[in-house]
């Protein structure tokens, strides 16, 4: 296995542990979360431009799951602080954005895949994090569903671009000999 393939499965792990910690536990184990994010940082070779993603993106991500939860897609039971949706969920798009430019790395420049594959994984993730008590549905399922797979088909690949737009301001210019 080369260096690239194990980051990027380190990288999948990583965020696969902020998911369980964050759907599963919620509050009471804050302070991994928060652990597993400045490990991040600590390891990147690029922290100012996942920082700027990051900051971007959980923008973004929180402003579509609080619309979501204002018009009564989502119920949360736990405490909510200064954002219609709780703060893990919060930390959990900051781990999201942070695999853009790492292990999702291979969907740039693809945004129909990339719709594709946030019309699959994003009610999926959504609907895992309700059958283990994160979220709450109040409208059918199916309905749902359908409302997560066009939100998604469409925030995936913005997401992605968000990403390269960052990395073509951000990143260090090439030097043409």
């Amino acid at each position: 296995m080369n260096r690239n393939t194990l980051n990027k499965l380190v990288n999948f792990v990583w965020f696969q542990s902020i998911w369980v910690l964050a759907i599963f536990t919620q509050y009471q184990f804050w302070w991994a979360l928060a652990v597993l994010l400045v490990v991040f940082f600590l390891m990147t070779s690029q922290p100012r431009l996942d920082a700027v993603c990051m900051l971007l993106v959980v923008a973004l991500g929180t402003l579509v799951d609080s619309a979501l939860t204002l018009t009564g897609m989502f119920a949360f039971s736990g405490p909510v602080y200064g954002v219609p949706i709780p703060l893990w969920l919060v930390a959990l798009w900051a781990g999201f954005s942070l695999t853009l430019g790492h292990s999702l790395n291979y969907l740039q420049g693809r945004p129909g895949i990339s719709a594709l594959l946030g019309v699959i994984f994003g009610p999926l993730s959504y609907w895992a994090g309700a059958r283990f008590g994160a979220v709450d549905f109040p409208n059918s399922l199916i309905f749902t569903l359908i409302i997560l797979a066009v939100v998604w088909g469409l925030l995936f690949p913005l997401c992605m671009y968000v990403y390269k737009i960052c990395q073509t301001r951000l990143s260090p210019k090439q030097v043409s000999n």
